[in-house]
């Protein structure tokens, strides 16, 4: 005879017991976890750390809720732009901002006074100006956590890795008066520049130091001033003139480098100014540059008169680390890390850090225009948001 089973009754109704105790303290168990971590941060990594944990904190009631995922839909009357910021997407519209989780949950909607807005992101932040506000606002994912007035509308602006901000204004007695802030909204250097108008501006990780491109016209030619300033002394470290060439981009990149990208070359300088690397390209041929948050930076340029698209990458340490050429112009380009988005209608190439084809994404639209979250290929088509 076989033996019969015997069902411990006690033991099945705890098990069900401390199944539906876990269910109910799984959320507070959450925010106990990243209550410390955001305790451990705000001791060892400062402000911006706290402000990157309290965003999750606050992303934690999405852990546990259903959304209906990408692509998700635009509001394409009010739409203007979309950029990455903290493995997401920030939307910018006429009049908000709206960010987005990797499962297109709306994290948090920012209200704005004006309809011309730009957005700098780095380090789970965003700055958002606009050409005709003299109003500068930075936000993180959830919050918006504060603001300053300049006294003309602001052409420029860049954020750093500690919160630290700076901007570019005219101003009646100066073509462009630059201001670098601590991340508690706090003046902290003041350039006055009185020939020349400052196109961009960059500033390394830790907001101590800043990258400047100041342009300007003599004798009928156009020339740009690389400067790079320690923000602890009015007289610049370096002082580099480029005549004929106007640097629409400089980035401070995270080993000290200044990648100064041009209408007609690209040049590489460490934080003394001395060159380490050029490369010349046609004149007003530039399509596109991009640079993530360490400062690896893409460049495309045209070459045979618009034929072909010639791409070029350096690593933050200013390393040349590939050379791409393709057919025609692309719509859009994005890089991120070791990843280079090259869109052209239905079709995004993507390609590893040293150049090599890595994988091919056929679009539902023709993409209007491509980023990268956290690694993610996102696109905006037909409307919406897509995630690849």
């Amino acid at each position: 005879m076989a033996e019969k089973k015997i069902i411990d009754l006690k033991k099945k109704r705890n098990a069900i017991t401390a199944k539906k105790i876990f269910k109910w303290l799984r959320i507070p168990l959450v925010i106990l976890v990243v209550a410390a971590a955001l305790f451990l941060s705000a001791r060892l990594m400062g402000n911006v750390a706290v402000s990157n944990i309290t965003d999750s904190i606050r992303q934690v009631k999405t852990i546990f809720t259903k959304s209906e995922g990408y692509p998700y839909l635009l509001e394409t009357l009010n739409y203007r732009n979309v950029v990455p910021v903290g493995g997401g997407p920030l939307v910018i519209y006429d009049d908000s901002t709206l960010v987005l989780n990797a499962a297109a949950d709306e994290i948090f909607n920012m209200q704005l006074g004006y309809a011309d807005s730009k957005a700098v992101t780095r380090n789970g932040r965003a700055l958002v100006y606009s050409p005709s506000s003299n109003e500068v606002i930075i936000q993180s994912k959830t919050e918006k956590l504060g603001s300053i007035t300049e006294k003309n509308p602001v052409t420029a602006a860049a954020l750093a890795d500690n919160g630290g901000f700076a901007t570019s204004h005219a101003a009646d007695e100066n073509q462009s008066v630059l201001s670098v802030y601590n991340n508690r909204f706090k003046k902290i250097f003041q350039w006055n520049c009185s020939q020349e108008f400052i196109t961009d501006i960059s500033l390394s990780g830790n907001g101590k130091r800043v990258a400047v491109a100041a342009t300007g016209v003599e004798d009928a030619e156009i020339y740009t001033r690389i400067l790079i300033f320690d923000i602890d002394s009015s007289e610049p470290k370096a002082d580099i003139r480029y005549n004929g060439t106007m640097f629409l981009r400089v980035i401070y990149t995270s080993s000290g480098r200044v990648i100064a990208v041009g209408d007609n070359k690209t040049v590489v300088h460490n934080k003394k100014g001395e060159v380490l690397d050029e490369l010349v390209y046609s004149e007003d041929s530039l399509v596109a540059v991009c640079a993530d948050d360490s400062g690896n930076t893409t460049v495309c340029y045209e070459e045979f008169g618009g034929s072909k698209t010639g791409i070029a990458r350096y690593s933050s340490g200013g390393k040349k680390t590939c050379s791409i050429v393709i057919d025609g112009l692309p719509d859009c380009v994005a890089a991120h890390a070791g990843r280079i988005a090259v869109a052209s209608g239905n079709k995004i190439t993507v390609y590893s850090s040293n150049g090599k084809e890595s994988k091919v994404i056929e679009t539902e639209n023709p993409v209007a225009k491509v980023f990268i979250c956290s690694g993610t290929v996102y696109t905006v088509e037909g409307g919406s948001i897509h995630k690849y």
